[in-house]
C-alpha cells in the first residue's frame, strides 16, 4: 500500500529504519509501531516516492494517524 501523503511516507520511514536496527525510536509511539507493525508493510510505505504526493492528506482521506490506528487495531 502506497503512502497517501508526504507526512505519511516519512513517518514510515523513521519506523522501517527503527526496525532495520538502523536507528533508535525517537518516541514510544515509534517504536509500538516498529514493533507491531510488518516489516513488508512499514517498507512497502516507505519507498513511496514523495514527488507528486501532498504535504497532507485531505480530510476526507485517511490521515496518517487513522491509517497508523487501524494497522495497529489489524496487528492486534
Amino acid at each position: 500500500m502506497p503512502a497517501k501523503s508526504a507526512s505519511q511516507q516519512k513517518l514510515f520511514g523513521i519506523v522501517h529504519a527503527v526496525q532495520k536496527g538502523d536507528m533508535k525510536a525517537p518516541s514510544a509511539k515509534i517504536a509500538k509501531l516498529a514493533k507491531t507493525m510488518k516489516k513488508k508493510s512499514a517498507k512497502e510505505f516507505a519507498s513511496t516516492k514523495r514527488k507528486g504526493l501532498p504535504d497532507k492528506v485531505k480530510e476526507d482521506d485517511f490521515s496518517a494517524q487513522e491509517i497508523v490506528s487501524l494497522m495497529l487495531e489489524d496487528e492486534s
